[in-house]
Formats: structure tokens, C-alpha cells, sequence
């Protein structure tokens, strides 16, 4: 177990070595039981008295360095708690679901009732999951994630069809990014995810209007690693290093108006 611990942390190290990224990527582990979950890791229910988002937990532990672990006494959110199957919806309750998305994510009954034809939900209920920094990982992870810029991004896909070749495909929603997209989603296709992150990430999970996810089956993760570390070697590197060998220059009429605007003390040649 050390041992792969370890492979997995300096995995997170290599990421913050190339990417960059301004807060810690994040190992994600689904628990069946409550017996995986040490004493000393962070519980919302425990440790701060109250039921919150799963997202909300991404951000504490990405920003704080806590590891935390969550079940379904700890999260009150209704589509998490659903995807992840610690409650079966009523009729009454996927009706009012659909009902409150009319005039905000759809336009009408039947655009809202196609929104769930995309999800990914989990096939057997879990007992949790663990959210454990990368580079100081309690547990070996289900799904990494890491919070990025676009450009940063970027080179997790370069890397990974480096290696891989053709393209990445993965779809967006505008909403219930991190928990699904970067968590049911990435573990069930077992691919990689763009995950373009929705407003309860930002509202509630304390993202920033420039970040996006990218997200990464742990079992895939020596394979991007690898393709980061070639294509960084190939000179394909963040921060992009842009051109700057260029004598800049002037529009027409700003230089006509910088010449006037001097009285003639700028010298033409």
C-alpha cells in the first residue's frame, strides 16, 4: 500500500511541477464501508456540525490540504445524492426536478426530461468517498482531479493523446460538473474529462470564474504522466511560452498623433 501511495503522490508532484496548478490536485476514492474512513480525517457532519455539497468538500480539501471524508449523512445535496445512490428519487421528486429546470436550464417539460438520459450514475450504493490532496494522498485514488485553467488543460490533453492518439470526447452541461462529471462519469466511461464546471461548482464550490476540471481515471493516470513528461520534453510546456522575437510598431495614424503630440522632438528616420 505505501508503495503505491507513493506513486500516486509523486504523480501530484509532477503535476504541480508541470501544470502549475493554484490549488492541489485531488485524489478521489469511492468507500464501501465506513471502516476505510480514519479517525483523523475531516467530516462535515463531525468536525463543522453540518451537511453541505460534495463540491464544497473539493474546494476545502484542494485549498485547505485536508483529507475529508464524506457519506450520506454528511451531503445534502439532492442530485449527488441521487447519482450516487443513497436515494431513490419519487416520481413526486424527479417531477419537481424536471419542473424547477423549465425556464432555467431548458425551455420547456420536454427539454428538461432529456437531461437525464446524460447522467452517469453510480451502479451500487457507496458508502462514501475519501478526498485526499495528491501529493500527500491518504488513499488510492478511483479519479483524480485537478482545478485548472484552460491553457492548463490543454496539456493534460496533449499528454494524454501523445500517447493515446486521435482525439478526447467528452460533453458539457453547465451544471453538476465536479461530482458527476469528474467523478461517476470519468469512473464509469474510464476515460478521461473537459469537465466545464456548472453553477453549483461556483456558487456553492468555490470555484473561480476561469477554472475548469480536468479529470483522470486513476488507472490511466502512469499514462498521461507519461505523455505530460514527453510532450513537456518536446517543448510543449505551461506556462505557454509565447513569441516575443518581433520589433513592435505602431498603428498609422497613433504614430502620426504620438509625432504631433511631441512637437516634432521624435526623431523619423
Amino acid at each position: 500500500m505505501t508503495k503505491e501511495l507513493d506513486r500516486y503522490r509523486k504523480y501530484g508532484e509532477l503535476i504541480e511541477k508541470l501544470i502549475r496548478p493554484a490549488s492541489f490536485p485531488l485524489a478521489v476514492k469511492l468507500i464501501q464501508s465506513e471502516t476505510e474512513i480514519l479517525p483523523e480525517y475531516k467530516r462535515p457532519s463531525r468536525d463543522m456540525g453540518l451537511q453541505n455539497f460534495v463540491c464544497q468538500n473539493f474546494k476545502m480539501a484542494r485549498t485547505y490540504g485536508w483529507t475529508i471524508a464524506v457519506t450520506e449523512a454528511d451531503i445534502n445535496c439532492k442530485p449527488v445524492r441521487a447519482l450516487y445512490g443513497w436515494d431513490i428519487p419519487t416520481t413526486e421528486e424527479i417531477d419537481w426536478a424536471e419542473s424547477f429546470s423549465v425556464g432555467l436550464y431548458a425551455k420547456d417539460a420536454a427539454i428538461a426530461k432529456t437531461f437525464s438520459q446524460h447522467l452517469y450514475s453510480l451502479d451500487k450504493n457507496i458508502t462514501g468517498l475519501i478526498i485526499s490532496p495528491l501529493t500527500r494522498t491518504k488513499v488510492v485514488p478511483d479519479t483524480v482531479l485537478v482545478y485548472c485553467m484552460p491553457a492548463q488543460a490543454m496539456r493534460f490533453v496533449q499528454g494524454y493523446l501523445f500517447m493515446e492518439g486521435g482525439v478526447l470526447e467528452f460533453s458539457a452541461a453547465g451544471r453538476v460538473g465536479s461530482c458527476h462529471e469528474g467523478v461517476t462519469k470519468t469512473i464509469k466511461t474510464n476515460k478521461p474529462q473537459y469537465v466545464t464546471l456548472g453553477n453549483g461548482d461556483r456558487i456553492w464550490g468555490g470555484a473561480h470564474d476561469h477554472e475548469v476540471m480536468f479529470a483522470c481515471p486513476a488507472n490511466k493516470l502512469d499514462i498521461l504522466m507519461e505523455g505530460l513528461e514527453k510532450t513537456h520534453a518536446a517543448g510543449l510546456r505551461y506556462p505557454i511560452p509565447q513569441y516575443m522575437n518581433y520589433s513592435p510598431g505602431f498603428q498609422a495614424e497613433f504614430e502620426k498623433a504620438a509625432v504631433d503630440r511631441a512637437g516634432g522632438t521624435i526623431k523619423k528616420t
